[in-house]
């Protein structure tokens, strides 16, 4: 089963569950604190998400809350999470894009089996507007998805692409991309 059958699967069921007075609560304080400094949830936590819709909800609405904060600190420090498309790029295996706060670089894997490796490389003041246990996100204007994930202490992410009908360089010269605080 793809893995976007799977999620429709589990959200359809996660729907039908009935919303009931809670014994349970996951405070507001330690659901921040997975969220922002750590440490992350632990299994009686998740269980408590994956039991209660009210417990997701209240988890999604923090999310939401951090994201939203750690969108005004960027603005707050004039950093720009977008960057235009490429008027040109030449033939290397190697493409840099860079914004005021990060950069992304792109290197080409065809000879090995992978069509890209994506590396994100959050500068400074970005990877100090975030939080360490924030989630980022790198889209482009048209709706694709290339990365998600946690930058690790350096302020780095990497991730393997693997689909090769979608070329990202092509990608890349005809939509902008832009760095979102999941």
């Amino acid at each position: 089963m793809k893995t976007e059958s799977m999620k429709a699967l589990l959200a359809a069921m996660l729907e039908q569950q009935l919303v009931e007075d809670e014994v349970r609560v996951l405070d507001e304080k330690r659901m921040r604190e997975s969220l922002t400094t750590g440490p992350g949830l632990s299994d009686e936590e998740k269980d408590l998400l994956l039991r209660s819709p009210l417990a997701r909800y209240r988890y999604q609405d923090m999310q939401a809350q951090i994201a939203e904060e750690v969108t005004e600190t960027l603005r707050r420090h004039n950093i720009d999470t977008r960057i235009l498309p490429l008027a040109a790029a030449d033939k290397s295996d190697t493409h840099t894009f860079t914004c005021t706060g990060y950069r992304v670089i792109l290197y080409d894997k065809k000879k090995y089996g992978i069509p890209w490796m994506i590396l994100l490389q959050l500068e400074k003041p970005l990877r100090d507007a975030i939080n360490p246990f924030t989630v980022v996100r790198l889209v482009d204007s048209g709706g694709l998805e290339w990365m998600r994930g946690r930058p690790d202490a350096n302020g780095e992410l990497t991730v393997s692409w693997i689909h090769p009908d979608t070329d990202l360089l092509e990608r890349a010269r005809r939509y902008e991309l832009n760095l979102e605080i999941v």
